[in-house]
Formats: structure tokens, sequence, C-alpha cells
């Protein structure tokens, strides 16, 4: 059985389609060739060689038009086959891979699809070749990468979830204790049972404190991402005050952005537009919008949070920051999970590089389109934009 890859997984070559058929000599009688179709009923074409050579190609269609013509048997009968061959016919090597024939076929051959081809070995002949059994093993290669890939878009799809559900048990199983760390370091903090003492272990508590709760906040993102992945995050659809939730947003990066010296500006009508979609996805997308708009931004910068309907219905939102801005080159991607822009981020602003991620999931899943743009040294804008449809102000009054 003719395999169809070699050992290194190339692609079949001539190998896989060689049918020997009798070479004939230049000084053959052309009634000799024709008794040889005669013969090989299935041949399309014979090669002619000098020696072991090739030199040309007799088709059955050309050879039977001439003798079928009146007089043609006359004139032709008794003379060598070399007459009528065709001169240029496709001669190919037997290592040659069938994409490369095809390609030929194509691009200058199209005689090779009734005539045949030859197939040579360092210049030798060794059989002929079909475009009927090319396209049969074209046919069988592709049926068999469709079923390699499907095998592999199991395999990948098994993983995702085996990975997904080991990344959930492993955040739940990292958060128990975690949530303790940050309680007792909290409490100890609070000074609830008097004073730290000596008090260089107050520091300590609060740097215990800090990297606690940015450890949670990784853990957060990852076990976010890992739901999302195994679609197992819930979309729980109801109308949304999207004023509301961009006030609570503001607030909840409030301490961030006054420790960093960063002001946070709400630019909303006084009664905004109603949503329907999922409060706390909406609300995630915009604390990670806003909160990296304020991690990159330097002291004195500012994070913007503007809002409005568009013409059509659509309602935008749009976070610009101030900030040290994304590569032109690097955008394209940069919302990849496990992504991160730029070697110019310094080690404290280093995070799981889900923050995006996760907006771009959730965006997903209410039908928002996003759209960013940067200018390095400028700053960045995310805008995302809800459809119409989620807009529940425009819906008649029941």
């Amino acid at each position: 059985m003719l395999q169809l890859e070699n050992k290194q997984g190339q692609t079949p070559t001539m190998a896989c389609i060689l049918e020997y058929v009798p070479a004939i000599c230049e000084e053959t009688r052309c009634e000799d060739v024709a008794e040889m179709f005669r013969k090989f009923e299935g041949v399309h074409g014979f090669a002619i060689v000098r020696g072991d050579r090739p030199v040309g190609l007799i088709a059955r269609e050309t050879l039977t038009i001439r003798l079928a013509t009146q007089f043609g048997h006359a004139i032709y009968a008794k003379r060598p086959v070399w007459e009528l061959m065709e001169e240029a016919p496709l001669i190919v090597e037997l290592c040659e891979d069938i994409d490369a024939v095809e390609r030929m076929i194509t691009d200058g051959y199209h005689h090779a699809l009734s005539s045949g081809f030859i197939i040579v070995q360092d210049g030798a002949y060794r059989g002929m070749g079909t475009a009927l059994s090319l396209m049969r093993k074209s046919v069988e290669r592709t049926r068999i990468r469709n079923a390699q890939l499907e095998i592999s878009n199991e395999r990948a799809e098994h993983a995702a979830r085996v990975k997904s559900q080991f990344l959930a048990n492993m955040s739940h199983e990292l958060r128990t204790p975690l949530n303790a760390v940050i309680g007792f370091s909290e409490l100890i903090v609070s000074k609830a049972f008097g004073e730290i003492e000596p008090p260089r272990y107050g520091q300590y508590v609060v740097d215990i404190l800090e990297s606690g709760r940015h450890l949670l906040s990784m853990i957060n993102d990852i076990l976010d991402m890992s739901k999302i992945e195994a679609g197992r995050y819930t979309v729980d659809e109801r109308q949304i005050d999207l004023c509301h939730v961009i006030r609570t947003v503001c607030k909840m990066c409030g301490v961030l952005a006054s420790r960093k010296g960063v002001q946070i500006q709400c630019d909303m009508p006084a009664e905004g537009p109603i949503l329907i979609g999922d409060e706390r996805a909406i609300k995630q997308m915009l604390l990670n919008l806003v909160s990296n708009g304020v991690k990159y931004t330097e002291r004195g910068g500012a994070v913007t949070l503007r809002g409005h309907s568009q013409p059509d219905g659509s309602v935008s939102l749009e976070i610009i920051d101030t900030g040290i801005g994304i590569p032109e080159e690097e955008l394209p991607g940069i919302m990849e999970p496990f992504v991160q822009a730029g070697n110019n981020r310094t080690s404290k602003d280093e995070g799981t590089g889900l923050g995006l991620a996760i907006v771009k999931a959730l965006a997903d899943l209410h039908d928002t389109r996003i759209d960013m743009k940067s200018a390095v040294g400028v700053g960045t804008t995310v805008i995302l934009t809800f459809p119409a449809a989620r807009n529940f102000s425009l819906r008649p009054a029941a």
C-alpha cells in the first residue's frame, strides 16, 4: 500500500502515484503504437525515450485523431512516432512532491490533464503519472489531514478544559489561606488590639497586606479567565444604570489613583442611558480598564471616563488616560491572554497579563466592540461600544 506521507511528515511525492507504463523508442511505427494503446486501455500516453531518457510523449487522442482523419492512416501508420510526439511534455522527478506537480500543471502544462506526465529518476524513465491519480492522492491527503485536524482540535479542547479546571481549582485553594492572611494583616494594621511594637513591624505588616491584595487580584483574574474559557461564566442580564456603575468604579479606583497622584474624571450626562447586561461583568470591564490607566499614568496625569449615546442608538464608553502609551506594533495582540505591552513596563507594574483579555472576553459576551488607540508618551484611549439592542432607553414603553 502506498503511504501518504514519509517519515518526516512531508508532502507525498511522485512515488505515491507512479504507474509503470512501458516506454517506446522514437522510431516505433505509429501503427504499432496504436496497437499498444489498444492493448493498454487505461493508458493515456506513452513516453518516447532515447536510450533510457525521455524525449517526448505521444498522447492517445493525438495519435487517434491523426490516424482517423482521411488518409491519416496511410500517411502516418508506417512513420516513426516521433513525428507526432509532443516534444515538451511535463517531466518530473520521482522525488517531486504532489503540490509542486499540481502547480506545474496549473501554471503551464494543461495538456498533462489529458495525456499524463512522465516520471523519471535522475533523468532516467521510471513510469507515468496521470491527473486522475494525482487528484485521488490529493483527495486522500485532504481527508487524512481533516481527520488529523479534528483529532488535534479535540485534544486542544480537552487540554483547554483540563487547564481551566486546574486553574479554577488552584485559584480556590489559594484564595482560602490568602483571605486569612489579608484579614489578619488588616486587623493588625488597624491596631485593633493595641500598638504594634516595635514600629518597624507595622511597615512589615503593611507590605504583607499589599502583597496579599496584589496576589489575590492576580488569582481572581486567573479564576475569571478560566471560567470564561471553560464556558462557565454565567451572565445575569438586567437593567443597569450606567452612571451609577461608572461612579462606583471611580470610587473604587480612587484610592489607587490618589496614592499615585493621578486624577480620575467622569464625564457623563446627568441621566445616562440604561443598559441591558450583567452589572458585575460591566463593572469588571471598567475596573480593569481604569485601573490599567491609573497604573501606567505618571503622577500629575489623569484618567477620564466619558460616556454618551450615538445617533444609531449604540452607547459608547471611553476610558482615556495620559499614560506612557503602547507601541503601535503591539496594539493588535495586546488583548491576548498573558500579553503585556512593551519592555518599558517596570517590575512594580507586573501582573498576570489577563486584565485586557478578560475585558475582551466579557465584551464579547455582551456583543460589545472594543477599539483602542494609543501613542507612546501621549496616552491610550479604549472605546467600548454597546449595540443599540442593549440600550434599554430606546425600547418602547410596555
